[in-house]
């Protein structure tokens, strides 16, 4: 069927609600047999809202609805919202709280090394190695300079820094 289509309605916008008789209109055209694409194009309106309009009109439904979308519109969606985040942020803060307090000393002492800048003496660079070392329960820090990085001078520096737990016959867990 090839049927030529006037727009008799001018619309002032693109989004522009149909009317209650614009939506009468489109059931009674639809029922003397017009496509939903010719509607849709009379009418400049999509495909799926013609078919919104006759699928409501079987039930003799023609006016305007209103949005049901009352979510964003209430108080009440705020403060659920804002108890949601807050619990959120709690939770976060609490696990980095939780990060750093140790229960017990020793269990989790935090080890690292760095090279130190070169130290000129009469006829050669001296490369020093700075091993730094906290325990998260005290706070407390350690530090020793070595002339190398080897296993054998991170052994020594681990049993220097650990002499005040070992005189306390505590044992370290962790070391990162």
């Amino acid at each position: 069927m090839n049927i030529h289509i006037t727009c008799t309605q001018k619309k002032e916008h693109k989004n522009q609600r149909l009317t209650e008789k614009n939506r009468k209109h489109i059931r009674k055209l639809y029922c003397d047999q017009w496509s939903v694409v010719d509607l849709a194009n009379k009418y400049n309106i999509s495909r799926p809202t013609v078919y919104k309009v006759i699928k409501r009109a079987r039930v003799k439904e023609f006016q305007i609805r209103n949005s049901t979308n009352t979510r964003f519109r209430g108080l009440a969606y705020g403060f659920k919202r804002l108890s949601k985040i807050e619990k959120k942020t709690l939770k976060k803060k609490n696990a980095q709280a939780r990060r750093y307090n140790k229960t017990y000393p020793g269990e989790m002492f935090h080890m690292d090394t760095k090279k130190l800048p070169y130290i000129k003496d009469d006829k050669e660079k001296i490369k020093e190695y700075l091993f730094v070392g906290i325990d998260d329960f005290s706070r407390e820090l350690y530090v020793h300079i070595t002339i190398d990085k080897t296993k054998f001078s991170a052994l020594i520096y681990h049993i220097i820094s650990n002499q005040v737990y070992i005189t306390f016959l505590i044992n370290i867990i962790n070391i990162f």
